[in-house]
């Protein structure tokens, strides 16, 4: 029996879109693994343009928190370098329980608009001022704001990295201890996530299997991505993924206020 054409198109577009994120999550894994960020940096606006903001950002929960998981535990003895690591994720509880009835509440608009916005943000805070520094008084006293303001980004959007990254940038730590910060923290704002998600009911079987499922290709190359460093200026993948993250604020900007 004969396919109809407009289904084979629909499947074949279906799997097209399924191929990109794939890709996506590899590519996030991989850089995630080399610096510490672009798993949901890349990934969540990839996967927003074919899925909507809300179910991305529900897709990625596991994906961030298992690839975090094995990260901060292959670089655990960092964590001396770093002692305000949890005040900065104990501060990002109750932001992410704002920010989860935020994605459970709000518009596909709003919340394709403040990703795209605070992606943009943080490009322009990063062309601005290439290099922070914060004295050690410093990194204590913004923890627990820093940490607020990366739970509730995180609830909402899938992304914090616009709020954590300057923060960990201007600590001047080494390539090691950078990795282990950020994965330290978005571990603990991932379990954080999954918690009161399954609390408010947002998950369905299905959604929680594709959540499931995006572990794989994003795992298979964090290892791949951790193994590079040594070999790897970060630098060049910050730029890769600022470039990105710019294309796809826009398209997301563009695929929200177009309609």
């Amino acid at each position: 029996m004969a396919v109809p054409a407009g289904v084979r198109a629909v499947t074949e577009l279906a799997w097209q879109a399924w191929a990109v994120i794939v890709v996506a999550l590899a590519a996030g894994g991989l850089t995630k693994g080399m610096t510490g960020l672009g798993l949901p940096g890349i990934a969540v606006p990839i996967m927003a343009a074919f899925l909507g903001v809300e179910q991305a950002v529900m897709i990625m929960v596991m994906p961030t928190l298992i690839t975090n998981l094995w990260l901060t535990w292959r670089l655990r003895d960092c964590y001396r370098e770093v002692p305000e690591v949890p005040r900065v994720a104990i501060a990002g509880v109750p932001g992410i329980a704002l920010g989860a009835a935020v994605l459970y509440l709000a518009s596909e608009k709003f919340l394709a608009t403040v990703l795209a916005l605070w992606v943009l943000a943080y490009l322009v805070l990063r062309f601005v001022h290439p290099q922070l520094s914060l004295a050690r008084k410093a990194r204590f006293r913004l923890a627990f704001p820093v940490g607020f303001a990366s739970g509730t980004l995180q609830g909402a959007t899938g992304i914090c990295a616009p709020v954590i990254v300057p923060y960990v940038d201007a600590i001047g730590a080494n390539p090691r201890t950078y990795v282990f910060t950020f994965s330290a923290v978005f571990m603990s704002l991932s379990l954080t996530h999954l918690v009161i998600l399954g609390s408010l009911q947002a998950y369905t079987p299905l959604l929680f299997g594709q959540s499931l499922l995006a572990v794989v290709p994003a795992m298979l190359f964090v290892p791949v991505g951790n193994w590079l460093r040594q070999f790897i200026r970060p630098e060049l993948f910050s730029v890769l993924i600022r470039v990105l993250l710019f294309v796809t604020a826009v398209r997301l900007l563009y695929g929200a206020w177009s309609g």
